[in-house]
């Protein structure tokens, strides 16, 4: 089950002691001291973890190019059997640095390779005078150094923040877009934005954020490279009649066929790339391109990612601990990627996957059923060994659904299209949509299925969504910690859109933006708890959190100390100060029941809607959705950093279900809520989906899981194939009606 211990074991126990251990040997850790979480272990070689809460990608310059280092070798073919155009010729011989966008020598001079600039509009900004200069300035300096910065200008110039612009005179005002020449320690607003962002305007500016939300500030492709981000070296250089960037822009497939056919002397460079490429095609990443930024990939493709770039070192002797990879898998290509790890076995290593499938399970060779529950319910050894004995467990919650004793409840009978009530996406062509038209019924439980690269994603989160977000306004709810990048760029429309009264995307993006941030300062949970603490002691509730007064000086909260230990490596020790809490002394003295608020923050899910029963009515109902989403095994204080993208996408729904605001003609999307899940918790979340649909709300599920798929009211099915080979509508209809049907893929896996 969830919360059972799985991740504990592989990877805070045997991975991290693994690791502690090469440091320790390699002479690179030093001065910490960890505390051992076990007897002993032994028989431990190097470890390699690849786990989705650990893979927090958000460098939009980290590339599938640049993390595999196919960029690099694919820039060395340039420089060595690129073909120049004599117009841009300098005599400069070619080097592999001319055709890479993250080097000085290879960058566009404009946009820094990033292929895209931002332009504030001044006349925007300040031309509702109405407006305060607090406004103007987006609520910035509120503490901090901008706080002393814009204090010592509003003195200087005798301005109050909250003054509205027409009452400034045009010195006045001048001053705040453009300084004041030296007078004061601020800038001016204009220069300050370019100096804050480094005039690049970086997406991860917390300045560039709040332009953008504002409208204030436009993106697009930058003029001078067209967008791709690379000088005129790479621009006018080509193999075969293309340049650097546009075999970038090629399906990984594709580029593996044009670089095996084209003219070029086979060399050990050569063979190399194709050897990369033909590695990620067996991994199930095909539909991907080698300039696909990797913040933008689900946490399936991420690990199979890491599983390519493992496979492609031939490494033996080593322990690899995969989360769950066959997540984003079609059912027709897990058993590519089921063959691939058994060659990593094969070659004398060690593969310990935490994995819920259940062709996964029937093909390893030795399992570890941990238990029996969730949380401090959990943490138990169940049973060891093969999978055949596993069968015959009898105290194992998973062992009955594999040899179909506890069946999974598929309903028999179907939600009915209501014509009248309908959304539908015309002429999609985004990525490799082919000017699909979707229909998408509402008040039903929507499937959208399809292999790898097919077209899922495209049509839902990169149209559907981005054209809902721009329709509706506020009645919009995503991800509030992401960037915003607009609208769909492409030419659909989206009809029926007007009956819809509110869209919620629940995705598998991380909560929160800081490593303080949790479960309890997500959900809003803590802010109540923070309240009756406060009521408790007389004190503020600033005490009572970390981010706050209350948090210690030393480690700024986050209870840990990290030391960078040579080689790009971090170990991250207990707080001294603080004693590992991220409180001062003054906030633990005060006590709830005997307990204080670090002691709340370690309490289960389940044991807070115990303690909390009764304190406060929002409180309860937080806590009970948690639990209604299979998230009961959770602490209240758990960080962010170790939360996975599946227990990040049931927290966010949990979240908006507790305000109880959408009783009906709301739609959701999710992108894969059963990851993580364990076949006892599908069941209960495919119930609280249910719920939703019956109360007439539109639930749209990106899926490959065959159980949630048969349960689905109507299923959407892109392919036939992945990438160039896809983004076509294939299949549509109820699971009986795919089934039946010669063209589907999945409706053979259909229950």
């Amino acid at each position: 089950m969830s919360g059972s211990g799985k991740s504990s074991l592989a990877f805070d126990t045997l991975y991290e002691e693994g690791k502690r251990r090469y440091l320790m040997f390699s002479g690179t850790q030093f001065m910490i001291d960890s505390t051992p979480t076990f007897d002993s272990i032994t028989g431990l070689s190097p470890t390699v973890a690849v786990e989705q809460r650990i893979i927090r990608q958000s460098n939009p310059r980290s590339t599938v190019g640049t993390r595999t280092k196919i960029g690099n070798i694919l820039a060395m073919l340039f420089a060595a059997y690129g073909t120049r155009d004599s117009r841009y010729d300098d005599g400069l011989p070619l080097s592999m640095e001319m055709f890479q966008k993250n080097s000085p020598k290879g960058m566009c001079v404009k946009c820094l390779g990033s292929g895209t600039v931002k332009k504030v509009d001044e006349d925007k900004l300040f031309g509702d005078l109405s407006l305060k200069v607090a406004d103007v300035c987006l609520g910035l300096g509120k503490r901090g150094s901008t706080k002393k910065m814009l204090d010592s200008f509003y003195k200087h110039h005798n301005i109050s923040p909250e003054q509205k612009l027409s009452s400034l005179s045009d010195e006045q005002l001048f001053c705040l877009k453009y300084g004041d020449s030296g007078k004061s320690s601020f800038m001016g607003f204009i220069p300050w934005i370019f100096h804050v962002t480094n005039g690049a305007f970086s997406t991860n500016s917390r300045l560039s954020y709040l332009l953008t939300e504002a409208g204030y500030m436009t993106k697009s492709s930058c003029p001078k490279c067209g967008g791709t981000g690379l000088g005129v070296h790479a621009s006018s250089t080509t193999v075969d009649g293309k340049t650097v960037s546009e075999l970038e822009n090629m399906y990984i497939k594709d580029l593996f066929d044009f670089l095996r056919n084209a003219p070029i002397k086979r060399s050990p460079l050569l063979n190399e790339i194709l050897s990369k490429l033909s590695c990620m095609v067996d991994v199930g990443l095909h539909h991907l391109s080698l300039s696909r930024p990797v913040p933008t990939l689900s946490g399936g493709e991420i690990q199979r990612l890491f599983l390519a770039s493992y496979i492609i070192a031939e490494m033996d002797s080593i322990i690899f601990a995969f989360d769950e990879p066959t997540i984003g898998l079609h059912e027709v290509e897990k058993e590519k990627l089921i063959s691939i790890i058994r060659n990593l076995v094969n070659r004398g290593n060690t593969v310990i996957a935490v994995e819920h499938d259940e062709n996964f399970m029937r093909c390893a060779d030795y399992i570890i059923d941990l238990g029996p529950l969730a949380g401090i319910n959990g943490g138990e050894r169940i049973f060891q060994g093969s999978f055949d004995e596993f069968l015959e467990c009898n105290n194992s919650n998973t062992a009955p659904y594999l040899r179909n004793d506890s069946l999974l409840n598929i309903k028999q009978t179907y939600r009915t299209v209501n014509y009248d009530k309908i959304l539908k996406i015309e002429n999609a062509n985004i990525h490799n949509l082919q000017n699909v038209t979707v229909t998408i019924p509402l008040g039903l439980m929507v499937g959208v299925a399809g292999v790898s690269g097919s077209g899922k994603s495209s049509i839902i989160s990169d149209t559907l969504v981005p054209k809902l977000k721009d329709l509706l306004n506020d009645k919009f709810v995503g991800n509030e910690d992401e960037d915003s990048e607009g609208i769909s760029e492409d030419n659909s429309v989206i009809r029926g859109w007007e009956q819809i009264k509110k869209c919620l995307v629940i995705d598998q993006k991380p909560i929160g933006r800081s490593r303080t941030s949790c479960p309890a300062t997500y959900t809003g949970v803590f802010d109540r708890i923070r309240t009756l603490f406060s009521k408790e002691s007389g004190s503020s509730a600033g005490l009572f959190t970390v981010n706050s007064e209350g948090g210690c000086k030393v480690c700024k909260g986050d209870g840990e100390v990290h030391y960078h230990v040579g080689f790009g490596n971090f170990i991250d020790s207990e707080c001294e100060a603080c004693g590992g809490t991220g409180f001062i002394p003054e906030a633990l003295e005060v006590t709830l029941d005997g307990k204080n608020i670090r002691d709340i923050l370690t309490l289960t899910v389940d044991e807070a809607v115990v303690f909390f029963k009764g304190r406060d009515k929002q409180i309860d109902k937080i806590l009970a959705t948690l639990q209604r989403v299979g998230m009961g095994y959770i602490t209240l204080g758990q960080k962010t950093p170790t939360i996975s993208g599946g227990e990040s996408q049931r927290i966010k729904l949990a979240k908006e279900l507790s305000k109880g605001q959408s009783a009906k003609d709301s739609v959701y999307v999710l992108d894969e809520p059963t990851t993580g899940l364990s076949f006892h918790d599908s069941v209960r979340l495919m119930k609280l989906m249910e719920e939703l649909a019956d109360k007439g709300n539109t639930v749209i599920v990106t899926e490959h899981d065959p159980y949630i798929l048969s349960n689905c009211d109507y299923i959407i099915e892109m392919g036939p194939g992945g990438g160039s080979d896809g983004g076509k509508l294939i299949a549509e209809g109820s699971p009986h009606a795919l089934k039946n049907n010669q063209n589907s893929i999945i409706g053979r896996y259909l229950k």
